[in-house]
């Protein structure tokens, strides 16, 4: 007998399984996913019994998100010996920035202390639940992507009930699903033949959403690629006057020497968005073929630089410099010359003199969604970041639908903490209310000169937020779709790529 929707394999949250935004293989599933992913089942199936509920049911609760954070304190705790591959500790004389020598042990014992804040209480407490996971922030995703074809559309445009290619999916999925308020659609590393259809369909998806109660949720980018020289200013100033432009989203050159700090390339990019009056530059910096190289073409070091030479223009380092591969379970080593992955931003803040009151911002789109599952890391990331850039410098994006709904990643980074041990022996501030909400939104709203109080009045009776009370309200009658994800294996990833025209 074929079982009902509501009796089927319970669905986390929380994907277990590694997954891709789609610009980097995945890696492999181990053993500690497998065991997140058993140990959630078991919970599913007694939770469920318990309260008298469907395991779907359950799973959509707060309960059940705050059952998948239950479990991957359990699964991805570096109790459990994940988290922590060095083998020493942290020493002043060696170049880290610790108040005092950090010995191996006590590295060790305080990776232990990085968890989220749930307890199992909360698994059979709905208010308790709620509290974990629920918040009332004014939340602005400053990295959002769909695959949306150039209008005009038709009926087939959303046969293949993706997100990736349907535009009301898209909206249903950020601002219905979740609890985003406002959110940016960016673009895609391609040529201006293949990306000018893009900025098409980004428009007429904000042309959509400001129709709606004259409620403007949406800021759209405009590609722009600095290291072809003239033909792309010209573009620039096509762009503008044709499209609502809020900021200019840049990738890695394609030839060394030709970064956003280069006098030939970047600077006369970096004057066209000046005298455009466009001065808000997105720069995917990470998730690259250099390896989290210091010198590599995806280093942010260019991003850094530029910003330094150019402060009333702002520099959103998107990805923050983050790697694939790349342990992030250390303080940063001020005499390392060439560090990797994460670390590259915080050493060309650090070579530049800039900080927290700079016009460098570093957002977490696919960072934090890699580093949900990899908790020692989490902590030491953001860690370092509240401790070079300041609270006021680091943005809130989810790269969905790349990486499926912003909904679980909202959720756990309201429940996540960076422990008092972490605090203590590397000066890394507390991950606090006041905190999270500057980076959830307050930050972005800033960059992008957005008023707060004014655009909440706005959206909080608008019919997508009439939509989603209602779901809320009666979640049946609201069916959820497809989840929509990005590639978890080596042979999806290749599809992927051929799907999308980047292979």
């Amino acid at each position: 007998m074929k079982k009902s929707d509501s009796e089927a394999e319970p669905r986390s949250p929380v994907s277990f399984h590694p997954m891709s935004n789609g610009e980097f293989e995945p890696r492999p599933a181990d053993d500690r996913d497998r065991l997140a992913a058993k140990l959630y089942r078991r919970l599913v199936d007694d939770r469920a019994a318990r309260h008298g509920m469907t395991r779907r049911q359950f799973t959509e609760s707060a309960a059940g998100m705050v059952g998948a954070l239950y479990v991957m304190n359990q699964a991805y705790g570096c109790s459990r010996g994940a988290g922590v591959t060095s083998d020493a500790g942290f020493t002043r004389d060696a170049g880290y920035d610790v108040p005092a020598d950090v010995s191996a042990n006590d590295a060790a014992m305080a990776a232990m202390d990085a968890r989220y804040d749930v307890t199992p209480e909360a698994l059979d407490d709905p208010d308790a639940a709620d509290a974990a996971v629920a918040g009332d922030e004014f939340i602005f995703d400053v990295q959002t992507h769909t695959r949306v074809p150039a209008p005009p559309w038709t009926a087939a445009t959303c046969t293949m009930n993706t997100p990736n290619m349907c535009p009301t999916a898209y909206l249903s999925g950020i601002f219905v699903d979740s609890d985003t308020d406002v959110a940016c659609l960016s673009g895609y590393p391609a040529a201006r033949a293949m990306d000018a259809p893009s900025i098409q369909a980004r428009a007429k998806i904000k042309e959509i959403v400001d129709r709606i109660n004259d409620s403007p949720r949406l800021l759209i980018h405009a590609n722009v690629r600095p290291d072809e020289g003239q033909v792309e200013l010209d573009a620039m100033a096509q762009d503008a006057g044709s499209f609502p432009v809020a900021a200019w989203k840049t990738y890695p050159p394609a030839t060394a020497g030709r970064g956003l700090d280069s006098a030939g390339y970047g600077q006369p990019f970096i004057e066209r968005a000046r005298q455009l009056g466009v001065r808000v530059i997105a720069s995917h910096r990470g998730i690259g073929s250099d390896n989290g190289a210091w010198d590599g073409l995806y280093s942010p070091r260019d991003v850094v630089a530029a910003a330094a030479a150019n402060p009333d223009v702002k520099f959103l380092v998107y990805h923050s410099g983050w790697q694939s591969g790349v342990a992030e379970d250390h303080p940063f080593n001020a005499a390392d010359p060439a560090p990797v992955g994460f670390d590259r931003l915080i050493k060309a803040v650090v070579d530049n003199r800039l900080g927290p009151t700079s016009n460098v911002y570093a957002e977490l789109g696919t960072t934090w969604f890699n580093l949900m599952s990899n908790i020692n890391d989490a902590a030491h990331v953001l860690g370092k970041l509240l401790k070079y850039l300041g609270p006021d410098r680091i943005l809130w994006g989810t790269d969905s639908y790349n990486n499926g709904g912003p909904q679980s990643q909202i959720q756990a980074f309201r429940a996540f903490q960076i422990p008092d041990s972490m605090q203590a022996l590397y000066s890394y501030p507390a991950l606090t209310a006041e905190v999270k909400r500057k980076i959830f939104g307050l930050n972005a709203a800033a960059v992008y000169g957005v008023d707060v109080a004014t655009m909440r009045r706005k959206i909080t009776q608008d019919d997508i937020a009439m939509i989603s009370l209602a779901r809320r309200a009666e979640p049946a009658a609201f069916p959820r779709g497809p989840r929509p994800h990005g590639p978890r294996t080596r042979r999806e990833y290749l599809a992927f790529l051929r799907w999308s025209g980047e292979a």
